[in-house]
């Protein structure tokens, strides 16, 4: 009787839970100048709680190399999440970061299932190519489980949020990030507006692993 009892409490907290919980979505825009071509599909959104908040699940995932290409370009994973990155070229590509608690350097290696790394802190990291230096992606390593990308006309939606008092952050490669507070109440879904200014953005080269400007590249 005890067991039955301890599994309708169970039960009943957890329904109450999802009626609580709300519903954030809404559209992100982008101000662009001219000869701008931003990918509206990799504008990361998320939710920053004021308070505590347990990231997702760690996942294992892939950002391969093809065509001196990382694909996905943009990539949002949870802390502790570990990314393989293979080699889908005939040459050989050199991946590094030099990000603040995520750095790191997989050396120069060839065609196959390459290496991996596992990404311990949360932030956004640059990823580049020690031997190719046009090749680039970002990672974003999440702290907070409340995140999504928006779809190509920069709408997005995220699914059970607490209520409670949070930081909406959207940001871009070609915008930087934006902010703005938000209240979630609970139940409901609260629908809101944000604009990336992306007229600042530009685009400049980035060193190598050594912290120094690239030499010609060479295919290995």
């Amino acid at each position: 009787m005890k067991r039955l009892l301890a599994v309708w409490v169970c039960v009943v907290s957890l329904a109450a839970t999802g009626l609580s919980a709300a519903g954030v979505s809404g559209r992100i825009s982008l101000a662009t100048k001219r000869g701008q071509h931003p990918v509206m599909e990799e504008t990361l959104v998320w939710l920053e709680p004021a308070g505590k908040s347990s990231p997702r699940k760690a996942e294992n995932v892939t950002m391969t190399t093809r065509g001196k290409t990382l694909l996905p370009h943009v990539l949002a994973i949870p802390v502790g999440s570990t990314v393989q990155f293979p080699n889908d070229d005939p040459i050989s590509h050199n991946l590094f970061s030099l990000s603040s608690g995520n750095n790191f350097d997989l050396g120069l290696y060839r065609r196959g299932t390459g290496k991996a790394y596992t990404f311990k802190s949360a932030g956004l990291v640059n990823v580049y190519c020690n031997v190719h230096p046009t090749m680039s992606a970002v990672i974003h390593v999440m702290a907070t489980p409340y995140y999504t990308f928006t779809d190509a006309t920069g709408a997005f939606s995220l699914a059970d949020v607490p209520p409670g008092s949070y930081t909406l952050m959207a940001w871009n490669e070609q915008g930087g990030l934006t902010q703005s507070k938000l209240d979630v109440p609970a139940g409901g879904t609260n629908k809101v507006a944000l604009t990336i200014d992306s007229n600042a953005y530009r685009q400049t080269p980035h060193l190598n692993k050594e912290n120094k400007p690239y030499t010609p590249a060479r295919d290995y």
